[in-house]
């Protein structure tokens, strides 16, 4: 395992910072329905992005519905170079709980 829990509360603190990224792996259709601010969506093009960002190395945070599905991107994000991988701890349902949304 190489990246680290974000927890719900530590988002907002999380998207403060400098260059920060965020990377929803759920569907298309739930990512419509509501999303982290300023999330992209974790697809083919994603990568090539995540891929031109490498050299200045921003944090990435990556989640799911419920925090099962990002293991592997996180793997991937990390042999990319990325050093500050976290993942959301209870996914995309914890922190709409948490914000209300």
């Amino acid at each position: 395992m190489n990246y680290r829990d974000l927890y719900a509360d530590e988002v907002d603190n999380f998207l403060k910072q400098p260059g920060a990224i965020a990377l929803d792996m759920r569907d298309h259709q739930s990512y419509l329905s509501g999303h982290l601010p300023g999330a992209e969506r974790a697809d083919e093009q994603c990568v090539s992005r995540l891929i031109r960002k490498r050299t200045e190395k921003p944090p990435v945070l990556i989640y799911c519905y419920h925090g099962v599905m990002r293991r592997d991107f996180a793997e991937l994000v990390r042999r990319l170079g990325f050093e500050q991988v976290y993942h959301l701890v209870g996914g995309y349902r914890s922190w709409s709980q948490l914000a209300g949304a």
